[in-house]
């Protein structure tokens, strides 16, 4: 029992001084290097990949091994202790240093669904005068997206009323969910006049005011508002059959304070100047393909600004491009006040807060409408504008450049 007893007290002893000695070992110099390290290594196609000055801190123990990362069709820096525990694994984003056009233009968002979303429930009456919702009473959830309707594939309201139409005993639906593709069954409501009821509101297309972010030099790929085009009653990214950018004119602003988000009053008419398609509707944006034949008003003519990796944006000042009146973009100062490592896209890449008294008079700070809007830093294309925050309409977050270039390569 002496003995047993000697053997715990040992054990314990050993486990103490192990916690001990891991203690004292994260704090050495070594470790707050690995600690201080960046969430991601970003760097130019043909450059070589920065080493971290880890070993002489560590006194040799802690080394840099170089590996491929399929996920991220790029390279990982692992720092390992005594060569084989690994302390961290950095991703390495290897990518052009893209030549991008920057916008500001006030530009009119539209787009057509691909399929017929559900936004919400309504009654209707039946050939007997009485009040039933076929669409709530079957499986249907407001999000959902209609692809076909008896087998034939629709996109607008109307399609999917004539598809209805031809068959008012049942209706099989096939309806994008989450992702994935669902079929449902539904009995419509036969009016007295012959005409087929689901009793559900739905929408095929949206349109909007937001703000040219920038055209990729190269490709003519075209950026815009640095998040997603969401329906308003269900909070879903509409997924895009079609759409266009068109440049838009600004009427007026409505200041923003605290509380209170402002906002660009603007109109396009179907005669504004094409600026381009839309491809794709994201979190990081919109993105589409420049229009070729609209000559010296294009966004093309501007000058080009060469993209900042996420490494290379800090804290300190900047400019901002808008447009908030009929007098065309401007460039705002701004400071960059904050700045977040990632190694994935995100919206809340970075703080701005605007400091140019111009732009605080007309329009209190950020205000709807300039979501897109680009930031520049050291004469490279650093982020754009994505949220205000409300209770401070001075600031706001904004989307580093590189993760919406990335998007937009890759969607057109």
């Amino acid at each position: 029992m002496l003995r047993d007893l000697n053997r715990k007290k040992l054990i314990r002893l050993l486990g103490f001084l192990l916690a001990l000695a891991v203690f004292y070992f994260n704090f050495t110099p070594g470790m707050c290097a690995v600690r201080e390290l960046t969430d991601a290594i970003f760097v130019e196609r043909g450059e070589a990949l920065p080493s971290p000055p880890l070993s002489s801190a560590a006194e040799g123990a802690v080394t840099v091994s170089d590996s491929g990362d399929e996920t991220l069709s790029g390279r990982r820096l692992r720092i390992l202790l005594f060569g084989f525990i690994e302390l961290k694994s950095i991703p390495v984003c290897v990518s052009e240093r893209a030549m991008l056009i920057p916008g500001g233009n006030a530009v009119g968002i539209s787009i057509h669904t691909d399929g017929v979303l559900i936004v919400g429930f309504g009654e209707v009456y039946d050939s007997s005068g009485n009040k039933c919702c076929p669409a709530k009473d079957s499986s249907l959830r407001a999000g959902d997206l209609i692809i076909s309707a008896n087998g034939i594939p629709v996109y607008t309201a109307e399609e999917l009323q004539q598809a209805l139409n031809e068959s008012h005993s049942r209706a099989r639906l096939s309806v994008r969910r989450d992702g994935k593709l669902v079929s449902v069954s539904v009995t419509p409501a036969v009016g007295s006049g012959g005409d087929v009821k689901l009793g559900a509101w739905v929408r095929d297309s949206t349109v909007g005011i937001g703000t040219l972010s920038f055209v990729i030099a190269e490709s003519g790929g075209t950026a815009a508002l640095g998040h997603s085009v969401v329906d308003a009653d269900t909070g879903c990214i509409l997924p895009v059959r079609s759409g266009e950018l068109r440049a838009a004119s600004i009427l007026g602003v409505t200041k923003g304070r605290s509380g209170i988000p402002g906002e660009l009053r603007g109109t396009v008419h179907d005669s504004a100047l094409l600026i381009g398609s839309i491809i794709s509707n994201s979190e990081l944006g919109v993105f589409g393909l420049l229009e070729a034949q609209n000559g010296a008003q294009s966004p093309a003519a501007a000058e080009t600004l060469p993209l900042a990796f996420p490494t290379e944006v800090h804290e300190g000042d900047a400019e901002l491009l808008a447009q908030i009146d009929s007098e065309g973009v401007k460039s705002y100062s701004c400071k960059i006040i904050r700045v977040s490592k990632q190694d994935r896209p995100d919206q809340k890449g970075l703080v701005i807060e605007i400091t140019d008294s111009r732009l605080l008079v007309k329009t209190g700070g950020i205000v709807q409408g300039m979501s897109g809007s680009p930031i520049i830093q050291d004469g490279r294309l650093a982020g754009v504008v994505t949220h205000v925050f409300v209770n401070d309409p001075t600031r706001g977050y904004g989307v580093y450049a590189y993760w919406m270039y990335e998007a937009c390569r890759k969607a057109s």
